[in-house]
């Protein structure tokens, strides 16, 4: 029996007032988990990295944009194909418009609101038609959705 992989990798729920969300439409490689659907920024923890310096890089290698302020969520834990994600998922404002950012990685990105994204299909301007967000994706978005009702929203 092959021995399953282990990875740990960092993702941002990067927003404007918790209204908007800035996601990214994967690459349609099959290489990579999930092509061709959307995702959130992030990736790969490298040997020594912390999860907040691995986030860092990672923002400023795939859209060239570094927040001021990073919050940790949770940590989360995902089998995919015998590869074993350990997942650190953080939050931070975004003070850009998306049309100011430089997509280095991915096939589009964009801003969707809290109810496409509840949808679970998001349309890409760039291709003109919905793709999928990336099923453990949703299952965090709404975990987030409540923590930020429940702890961060003050109505």
């Amino acid at each position: 029996m092959e021995k399953s992989s282990y990875k740990k990798v960092v993702i941002a729920f990067l927003h404007k007032d918790f209204d908007s969300y800035l996601l990214q439409l994967r690459d349609f490689k099959s290489s990579i988990i999930y092509p061709g659907h959307w995702g959130a920024f992030g990736g790969s923890i490298e040997k020594g990295e912390s999860p907040k310096t691995a986030l860092n890089r990672e923002l400023m290698e795939e859209i060239g944009y570094s927040p001021e302020e990073i919050n940790f969520f949770r940590k989360g834990y995902q089998e995919e194909n015998e590869i074993k994600l350990n997942v650190f998922m953080y939050y931070s404002s975004i003070d850009v418009s998306p049309a100011n950012l430089r997509l280095a990685e991915g096939t589009d990105m964009g801003m969707f609101s809290r109810k496409e994204i509840l949808t679970r299909n998001l349309y890409s301007k760039k291709l003109g038609k919905a793709f999928p967000i990336v099923p453990l994706l949703s299952n965090m978005f709404d975990q987030f959705f409540e923590y930020i009702d429940n702890h961060v929203r003050l109505y």
